[in-house]
């Protein structure tokens, strides 16, 4: 069998993500390593190269859909197919992370002031911004608080198919929407405003109903109502 010349270099950079972690890489270091499991015997740094500079990250390679991979050069089906994999699989385990929930606490919802004090209690020392989800039972006690995602001190995003899957896992009709701003006041903005109208439509398709958006700040807390929205609009 032939000698593998790569098996040294490979070696080396073994070792030195086992030393220092995938932060000693760069993003064609860290690729050309991934690439090691399923290219045995080539030197898969300049093909890492070129995926790194057709798409413009490690992130965006593994973001890349088959048919995007397959127009860089010496990129093979198998390749093609492992990668994808992979970016599946990070999918999959972000999407688990995000499936969490805590035990809820003992809450009932009589007003808005009641949903207030519980994202305050949940957010106010929370360095990022966060978008949770509770969901009430038919006797208005929280059943359900899912986090929806997190973000930098000034932003969150979430996706509207994780919203609507946690209602349906839930079981419940009701349901409410908090965040946080870690470093600003609690004032809601325009963007907060619309996507909460746009949100409440979409579930009211599902049959649920969208109650309150509770936004936790340095020093206060606001609640949009949905329905004073709506008015105000009018």
């Amino acid at each position: 069998m032939a000698e593998n010349i790569h098996a040294g270099h490979r070696g080396r950079l073994k070792d030195i993500f086992a030393s220092d972690g995938i932060t000693a890489l760069t993003d064609a270091r860290a690729l050309e390593m991934l690439l090691f499991y399923v290219i045995p015997r080539s030197d898969t740094y300049p093909l890492a190269c070129r995926l790194v500079d057709t798409f413009g990250s490690l992130r965006a390679v593994l973001s890349a859909t088959p048919e995007e991979l397959k127009t860089v050069n010496g990129f093979g089906d198998s390749a093609v197919l492992f990668l994808n994999f992979v970016h599946q699989l990070y999918e999959r385990l972000a999407e688990d992370e995000l499936r969490q929930y805590q035990t809820p606490e003992e809450m009932r919802y009589n007003s808005p002031e009641d949903l207030c004090k519980y994202f305050t209690d949940k957010l106010s020392r929370c360095p990022i911004e966060q978008a949770w989800l509770v969901c009430f039972d038919k006797d208005m006690y929280l059943k359900r608080a899912y986090l929806l995602g997190e973000g930098t001190e000034t932003t969150v995003a979430f996706s509207l198919e994780n919203v609507l899957k946690f209602v349906r896992d839930s079981g419940c009709n009701v349901c409410a929407l908090g965040h946080n701003h870690p470093i600003e006041g609690s004032e809601p903005s325009n963007l907060d405003r619309a996507s909460t109208l746009q949100l409440k439509a979409r579930l009211k398709q599902e049959g649920v109903t969208l109650m309150e958006h509770v936004i936790v700040g340095v020093d206060s807390t606001s609640c949009i109502i949905t329905d004073a929205i709506e008015q105000m609009l009018r």
